[in-house]
């Protein structure tokens, strides 16, 4: 009964991952860029997304602020 029971849940688990739309493996990614003043950090980030744009990746780029005696903001990227 229990690996009737098993074969039966693999089964399913089977026809599950084959019926999910293809946008369920999307990617995310981020990256935190710092610099001393406002400026430099905003410069990394800005060149940073730039960069996965021209790759073909959606970007979001959230600008610096001040945090822990330095300047940080965050870049994401998915595909």
């Amino acid at each position: 009964m229990l690996k009737k029971l098993a074969a039966t849940a693999a089964v399913a688990a089977v026809s599950l991952s084959l019926a999910t739309p293809a946008s369920a493996s999307t990617r995310y990614y981020q990256q935190t860029v710092t610099g001393p003043t406002r400026s430099q950090c905003e410069t990394a980030g800005s060149q940073l997304a730039q960069q996965k744009r021209a790759e073909g990746y959606l970007v979001t780029w959230i600008g610096c602020g001040y945090r822990n005696f330095q300047y940080e903001g965050v870049v994401g990227w998915s595909d």
